[in-house]
């Protein structure tokens, strides 16, 4: 399933106190308290997309449209990076290859 999966860009940011995960490609978030909670949210939430949309026979994330361009340009911007996402097992699913950066 791997191969049909495709990588995934995110950049992580700090509002008010929350951390929050944008993705690029398709236009999810997800957030957190902690920063270190932040990528296994992040895997959950794909995971889920994932699970959902073969349980009704849809290709994963079709229909989503991509993150605003503010969401790019602050990726763009991003020095740290944390690559790649690690892959948590659930349900023996594997998600997308994630590379996420931290907009400082």
């Amino acid at each position: 399933m791997d191969e049909l999966l495709p990588k995934i860009s995110a950049v992580l940011f700090r509002e008010g106190e929350w951390w929050i995960a944008q993705c690029l490609e398709y236009d999810l978030a997800t957030q957190t308290r902690r920063l270190e909670d932040l990528p296994g949210e992040l895997h959950r939430l794909l995971t889920n997309q994932i699970l959902a949309s073969l349980e009704v026979g849809v290709e994963p994330f079709h229909g989503f449209s991509r993150a605003p361009r503010r969401f790019w340009e602050m990726y763009e911007r991003a020095k740290s990076r944390v690559e790649p996402v690690e892959h948590l097992e659930q349900g023996r699913v594997e998600g997308p290859e994630v590379e996420a950066r931290i907009a400082a």
